[in-house]
Formats: structure tokens, C-alpha cells, sequence
């Protein structure tokens, strides 16, 4: 699906539909209370457009070979700011490691990159909870011969190189497991670690199990292979959350809470799941009902 500047209209329940209302209400009225600059969500309301933060990272946020704006993130992003009156939304691509700094910056308003949800990031900016909870993998030769099914395996085998996107978490799962720093490449985006696996200039590549499938169909090499997916866990044995939101800057509260109320009520009627699987999410989707970005910020 490609992002359009058409509102979009979900054939939910008459709860759900009045829930959807009363928010949009209450947004307006927090609105009216303003100072005379207008916060970002007044202005953009005013204007009928905002900017969203993407990496160009398949199937999260990506802009296509016509130049349009797809995926997850900017899907369900653009179905949110519809019931909030704005229609168009306009797509900032950076690295994933400048997607915060941009946002803070005002390059963009909200990042809508399917970034994890993680402590530090929470003492940087505001999330809204979760729309999908997925697990990791790896993609490599194929047979996976120095056999790599997770952090570990790397770190066990100080010969192995992983190619990793700048400011992921995969960076810190792969620290965290005791990689050294000679074991660990950086590239600006997924598509350069990918070039370097299939160059064969790295032994594996880190992401999520529904990004390595995505840049495995972009490469189409029958020499790469993903690995299962699977979940991190930190030094006490206790599972590392990989759950996904957006983000806001911690001035736009109101913004933040506006939109994560229509969020929630989208999760809750299960209106999510179907504007998401041509992407490849299913299960992914349901994973995230009941969790909170509170919760995930605590962890």
C-alpha cells in the first residue's frame, strides 16, 4: 500500500466509531486551550499535512521505485492522522540513527519507522504503544555454514563479522552477547549491509525476521538464506521485548496522546492487522495487544 493524500475511512463498530469521535473532540478542545503559537498538532490540523520520519527499511518505511511512501509504519501512521483531521502526510527519509536526532531537530514530527520501544530511547523521546511485537533473525550464506542462529553464536566465534544498520538495537543485542567491536560492521542503511553480505564482505546481517525477509526479496540471491527467528534475552535469561511504535518529541504530548488514543482504539477493534498484511505482518500485529509503551519504557 502507498501512502495517499485521500482520507481513509475503516468500517469499524458503532463503539469504536464514537470512541474515534469523543477523541478527535477532546484533541480540538486540548487545542482551543493553546498559546498563541499552535502546538504541532494544531498547525498541522490547520495545514491538513505533516511530516513523518522514515529509514527507507522494508517492510517499516520505505519509499518505492515510483517514489511513494509505503509500509507499516506510514500505513497505520496515515490511517491515525486521517481521524485527526490531517490527510497528507509528507516523508523525511534518514538513516535509522538520525531518526531521532531529526525528529528532536524539527526536520520531521513523528517517526513512523517501526522503531523499537526501548528504555533509553523513552528518556529521549515519547512513544505511542506498540503496533506490532516481532522477534530477530539473521540473513547468510546459505546452509548457514558457521551455523548463526543468534548473538551468541557470533560472539562464540570471533571470526564471524555481522553487519549491522547504524543505531539499531541490534548493535547493543550484539555487544550485549560479548561481539567484539572487530566483529560488529556499521552500514548507514539494511540495503548496504545487504550489499555487503551478498558481496560476501560480512558472514551475516542483523534485523528483525520481517526485515531480513524484505531484503532478501530485494537481493533475490539464492546463495542468502534467513536464519529462524528468535528472541533476545538479557543477561538474567529474562526475553528483550522487540516491539515497535511511534515517536514524538517530548514537547508534543498532547500530539502524542491524541494519536495514540485512536491507536489504542484501532488495536483494540483489530483494524490494524488488515491494513498491515500486505507487508507481511500477521501474527506480529496480535503480539502487541495489551502491551504499552509504559511497560516497554520500564523494562
Amino acid at each position: 500500500m502507498s501512502i495517499h493524500v485521500h482520507r481513509l475511512r475503516f468500517a469499524g463498530t458503532p463503539l469504536r466509531a464514537v470512541a474515534i469521535a469523543a477523541i478527535a473532540i477532546l484533541a480540538l478542545g486540548m487545542l482551543s486551550c493553546g498559546g498563541d503559537d499552535g502546538s504541532t498538532l494544531e498547525e498541522a490540523q490547520d495545514e491538513g499535512s505533516i511530516t513523518i520520519g522514515i529509514a527507507n527499511e522494508a517492510p517499516y518505511g520505505f519509499v518505492t521505485s515510483a517514489g511513494e511512501v509505503s509500509g507499516e509504519a506510514p500505513t497505520v501512521a496515515q490511517a491515525i492522522l486521517a481521524e485527526l483531521g490531517i490527510d497528507e502526510v509528507v516523508p523525511v527519509v534518514v538513516p535509522f540513527q538520525n531518526l531521532i536526532p531529526g525528529l528532536e531537530a524539527g526536520r520531521f514530527d513523528v517517526i513512523a519507522a517501526g522503531m523499537f520501544i526501548n528504555p533509553d530511547r523513552c528518556g529521549q523521546i515519547l512513544f505511542s504503544d506498540p503496533d506490532y511485537c516481532v522477534p530477530q533473525a539473521f540473513a547468510v550464506e546459505a546452509g548457514n555454514p558457521l551455523g548463526i542462529m543468534t548473538f551468541d553464536d557470533i560472539a562464540a566465534n570471533p571470526d564471524i563479522t555481522v553487519g549491522i544498520p547504524g543505531g539499531t538495537v541490534e548493535i547493543g543485542y550484539a555487544t550485549d552477547a560479548g561481539a567484539s567491536e572487530d566483529q560488529i560492521e556499521e552500514f548507514e542503511s539494511l540495503q548496504d549491509a545487504g550489499d555487503a553480505l551478498a558481496a560476501g564482505r560480512v558472514d551475516a546481517i542483523a534485523a528483525t525476521s520481517l526485515a531480513i525477509g524484505a531484503e532478501l526479496e530485494r537481493l533475490g540471491d539464492d546463495g542468502l538464506e534467513a536464519t529462524p527467528g528468535f528472541e533476545v534475552t538479557d543477561a538474567n535469561g529474562d526475553p528483550v521485548s522487540g516491539c515497535g511504535g511511534f515517536g514524538f518529541r517530548t514537547d508534543d504530548d498532547d500530539f502524542h496522546e491524541a494519536f495514540n488514543d485512536i491507536l489504542v482504539a484501532m488495536k483494540e477493534a483489530g483494524e490494524i492487522r488488515p491494513l498491515v498484511e500486505e507487508f507481511g505482518f500477521d501474527d506480529e500485529v496480535d503480539a502487541a495487544v495489551g502491551r504499552t509503551a509504559a511497560d516497554l519504557c520500564a523494562e
